[in-house]
């Protein structure tokens, strides 16, 4: 995710204010706020979100370890990576298309 945000500086001067709400998210509701504070409704959305792949599904590992959670995780983790892998190539190849660089 933070390739990702970081190949926007292709179109945007400066990324930086993207990586702090990308901070931020990862921080209250991967570590502060653990998604069963969150209401019945809102879970499902957040267990299809990176935030849970990165943060809150190994940090639960780690504390209640289970072997069908950590196959769970590991195939979302995959998954996520494959997608976010075809996104970052098609980003940097839009990117370089527009690249102009004058000088050394």
């Amino acid at each position: 995710m933070r390739i990702t945000i970081s190949i926007f500086s292709f179109w945007i001067e400066d990324s930086t204010p993207f990586h702090w709400v990308y901070d931020k998210l990862i921080l209250v509701i991967g570590t502060l706020f653990p998604i069963e504070m969150f209401p019945e409704i809102v879970r499902p959305i957040i267990k299809c979100t990176p935030i849970f792949v990165v943060t809150y599904g190994p940090t639960k590992l780690i504390i209640d370890f289970s072997m069908e959670n950590f196959i769970n995780i590991f195939i979302a983790q995959i998954i996520y990576l494959v997608i976010s892998l075809i996104i970052i190539g098609f980003l940097y190849n839009k990117g370089v298309k527009k690249l102009n660089v004058n000088g050394g």
